[in-house]
This record gives C-alpha cells, sequence and structure tokens, in this order.
C-alpha cells in the first residue's frame, strides 16, 4: 500500500508540472507572435483558450484514450503552425485498433513541442514530425537536425514523459537517435494501472 501511495504522489507532482512548462512555451510563442503580427496574436490567444479549456478537462486524469489526445496535438500543432508556416509539418498515422489505449494527458503534445523547439525548419527544409502506432507502441519521428543556437526551456520534455511512465508502467519509454532523425517510442498502456 505505502509503494501504491507513493507512485500515487509522484505522478500528483510530475502531473502538476506539466500545465507550467506548456505555459511558458507558450506564452515565448505569444511574444513572438505579437511581434510578427497582431491579427496572429488575437487568433493564437484564441486557440490558446480553447487548448486550456481542454486541458481542464483531462487535467485530473492519469491516463486518457488516444483517441481524446489526439485532438490536443491538433489544437496545439495549429497554434505553432501559425507561428511557424510551412516550415512544420505534421502527419498523423493512428491504426483504429490504437484509438483505445491509453496515454498520460499531453504527451504527444510535449514530443512534437521538443521536435520543434531543438530542430531546425526552413520554407526549403520543412521539418516533418510523423506520429504513428504499432501493436504496442505509439512512436513520434522527425529528422535530426538540431538548432545551432539553443532555445530557451525547462528542459523538462522528454524527462517529464520517463518519470510518468517509469510511474505508470515497467515498461520504459525508448529512444533511437541517428546522424538523420529522432524517434521516441512510448509504450501502449491498454489498461489504468
Amino acid at each position: 500500500r505505502m509503494e501504491k501511495e507513493k507512485a500515487r504522489f509522484q505522478l500528483e507532482a510530475l502531473r502538476s508540472q506539466v500545465n507550467p512548462h506548456f505555459l511558458f512555451n507558450s506564452f515565448n510563442t505569444l511574444i513572438g507572435l505579437i511581434e510578427e503580427d497582431k491579427d496572429k496574436a488575437v487568433e493564437h490567444t484564441e486557440q490558446l483558450s480553447d487548448f486550456f479549456r481542454n486541458i481542464l478537462q483531462v487535467r485530473d486524469k492519469d491516463l486518457i484514450p488516444l483517441s481524446e489526445e489526439l485532438p490536443l496535438l491538433n489544437t496545439y500543432f495549429k497554434l505553432e503552425k501559425q507561428r511557424f508556416g510551412a516550415r512544420i509539418a505534421l502527419q498523423v498515422d493512428i491504426p483504429s485498433f490504437a484509438l483505445q489505449s491509453l496515454i498520460p494527458p499531453l504527451t504527444l503534445q510535449l514530443l512534437v513541442e521538443n521536435a520543434i523547439k531543438h530542430n531546425r525548419a526552413t520554407d526549403q527544409d520543412p521539418l516533418l514530425i510523423e506520429v504513428g502506432a504499432t501493436s504496442d507502441a505509439i512512436r513520434v519521428r522527425n529528422p535530426f537536425r538540431p538548432r545551432t543556437t539553443a532555445t530557451a526551456g525547462t528542459g523538462y520534455g522528454l524527462e517529464s514523459i520517463r518519470q510518468r511512465y517509469q510511474v505508470l508502467t515497467d515498461r520504459p519509454i525508448q529512444l533511437e537517435v541517428t546522424d538523420s532523425f529522432f524517434e521516441v517510442r512510448i509504450p501502449l498502456i491498454t489498461q489504468a494501472p
């Protein structure tokens, strides 16, 4: 019982860190838009409001079905697409069998956010982020093109996902980095612990 309570406490502590992390990065995006285009900044703020409304609906959940996570990802990506335009693209190919698998809320959003934040993306060479699933994992993959200048951030994204999965399952996330791509594989969870 003590171990179960410890795990529950750890999960709550980790979950409470997700919203400040996203808020920090969202405000950085909004600042950039304000400087570039005030009309886009207003539109971005409205979409950001919608996104946070959706977050409030999942914030108290340890896990949500992938079918609920994907709309959160799409709303987030629309926010980033306003800023980056044709420099970024998202391709989601999730088989229907995986849609009821469970995932901690905002996992895919954090992975896509990290891909955008840490990789070069240009009009001539857009950053394509691919999200797919196999029978036992969700895969997020992007070209490995590290930015030459560091982007300000908290350093929290990938580590938070690792920590949440350590609490939820004995199956670790897997990371593969080559000269040409960066891929994270997240175990599918079929039932809540």
